[in-house]
């Protein structure tokens, strides 16, 4: 009975204990849903903002990336007009010795000729040497033809690279070819725009950020990024000092060509003697009316000295010209084939700016002085400009032709005379102007508890379980920076001289990052989007 009882008060008490943890369990049902809901809520705003985010990123670096590739596009149009210049040269090069050659083989014939008086041989003689001169006529006319289709394809090629510098720097920065001029901030900020829409089908960019940073940075990037560098006169200096610099060994000297002569000398018999003396060359070089002309020369002479005195006294020479030939660009002008040419140049990578010197150098490899009289006749048989043919493109393009430009087409540079430029000691990429945008996503687009599950709560209601849709910040934003940096991989091409290479437009390794907004950029945009 007592057991029975005491069954029964345990019984009881189980029961009541159950009750208990029901009706806790029921009080706390609509606390648990606030929290799913609010969970819920802010699951739904962290992954737009996380997606807002990548949107801003990707269309930062996207637009650096348009900018890079500009960069890295003048860098390779800059490295062909080189190429293109260097072709020019050896173009002009070859028509040189080509007449070089021809009258070579006119005064073998020449000799020939004379020699029929020898019996016997002289017959034989004469014909091998006119052999020589036609077969020496023929190339120099084959090559006279192939310079006058040449250079003036060489002249519309540098042309065309120049102009597509500028057509793309127009593209990218002023208008977008594709969307009916309708973006100001040209392919680089349609490329935004799309990159967006491609993350976040509902972002957008903030218009006053865009319109505000494109202001800035096409300022800053003006500033930076010119024409010619900002000075025609330094900007051709340099050219041309790059210029001389790729020619190769055929351009740039032609002193040591075999030349079956060169050996057959007297060496010291005293009283007299004789050497054949080969020089020629060709180089890029200022005339005096300021224009950049390419010029060649190929003489050979035989030099016969005696003494003076017939024990003592120095020796007396007496050169008698075998062959010489010259040509040049001329730009429009007689240019006088000088002896020397002035050569400006800097030293690069040590200090920033460059310590430029000027260099007096000997043209033709010196020709002037080792063959006076060959060289003279060259002159006076080529005083005109050899590329006419392509005098028609001289006022196309103002600037864009090599003719129009005197002699060096405009191609773009950075302006080393820029005070950002120099206060970073000479290198651009440590001052390139920054793109920023900001991304923003109307937070009715949001899924919230109210949209997504159909929660409808009273106006009386003061819990509110969906987001704010009509506060100030009525937008998600996210805000994201981009930069254009360069840097040559010294582990796949390094430099012969060990330096590391400064940011340039001849060097196309540039490319696109991501950087961090400081306190005052934060502080600037936090304003103007009235979040302050």
């Amino acid at each position: 009975m007592r057991s029975t009882s005491i069954n029964m008060i345990f019984t009881a008490k189980k029961i009541a204990e159950s009750g208990q943890a029901a009706l806790f369990s029921v009080a706390l049902i609509p606390v648990i849903l606030l929290a799913v809901l609010f969970v819920f809520n802010t699951g739904q705003q962290t992954a737009v903002k996380l997606k807002t985010q990548n949107a801003a990123d990707a269309a930062a670096f996207s637009a650096m990336q348009m900018e890079a590739r500009e960069l890295n596009f003048i860098a390779y149009t800059n490295r062909a007009m080189v190429a293109n210049q260097v072709a020019i040269g050896q173009t002009i090069s070859l028509v040189s010795w080509g007449r070089y050659i021809n009258s070579l083989g006119v005064n073998i014939r020449n000799v020939g000729n004379f020699a029929q008086i020898i019996p016997g041989v002289g017959s034989i003689i004469a014909t091998i040497t006119n052999a020589i001169a036609q077969s020496t006529n023929v190339l120099n006319q084959s090559i006279e033809t192939a310079s006058n289709v040449l250079l003036p394809a060489l002249d519309l090629a540098d042309s065309a690279l120049s102009g597509s510098q500028e057509a793309y720097h127009l593209a990218n920065g002023v208008f977008d070819p594709g969307g009916g001029n309708n973006h100001p901030g040209g392919a680089m900020t349609a490329v935004a725009e799309q990159v967006v829409k491609l993350n976040d089908a509902n972002g957008q960019l903030n218009t006053i950020i865009m319109a505000t940073n494109l202001s800035s940075y096409f300022k800053n990037r003006g500033n930076l990024l010119q024409r010619w560098g900002g000075d025609k006169e330094q900007a051709q200096n340099r050219m041309a000092s790059m210029i001389n610099a790729s020619r190769d060994g055929f351009t740039s000297t032609r002193n040591n060509l075999p030349t079956p002569l060169l050996p057959v000398k007297s060496g010291n018999l005293y009283v007299t003697g004789w050497e054949f003396r080969r020089a020629g060359g060709s180089e890029i070089a200022k005339t005096s009316e300021g224009k950049f002309v390419w010029s060649g020369m190929d003489t050979l002479s035989l030099h016969v000295w005696a003494r003076k005195g017939i024990i003592l006294g120095g020796k007396k020479w007496i050169e008698i010209p075998l062959g010489y030939g010259a040509s040049q660009t001329g730009n429009g002008s007689n240019f006088s084939y000088p002896g020397r040419y002035l050569e400006k140049s800097s030293t690069p990578q040590t200090v920033f700016p460059s310590t430029e010197r000027t260099v007096n150098l000997p043209a033709y490899q010196d020709s002037r002085s080792q063959n006076a009289q060959g060289s003279n006749i060259a002159a006076f048989k080529n005083p005109g400009e050899q590329d006419s043919t392509g005098a028609s493109m001289r006022s196309v393009g103002g600037d864009a032709t090599r003719f129009s430009a005197g002699g060096i087409s405009r191609y773009w540079d950075f302006n080393r005379n820029s005070p950002q430029l120099k206060d970073a000691n000479g290198d651009p990429a440590d001052v390139m102007p920054s793109y920023v945008v900001v991304v923003e996503h109307d937070r009715q687009n949001v899924r919230d508890a109210s949209n997504a599950l159909g929660i409808k709560q009273s106006a009386q209601d003061k819990t509110n379980i969906s987001l704010a849709q009509d506060n100030p910040g009525k937008h998600i934003r996210s805000m994201a920076k981009a930069q254009a940096f360069f840097r040559r991989p010294a582990s796949l091409w390094q430099r012969a001289d060990a330096y590391d290479e400064r940011a340039n437009l001849f060097s196309p390794f540039w490319e696109a990052r991501l950087v961090d907004l400081n306190a005052r950029e934060r502080s600037l945009y936090a304003t103007l989007l009235g979040l302050q």
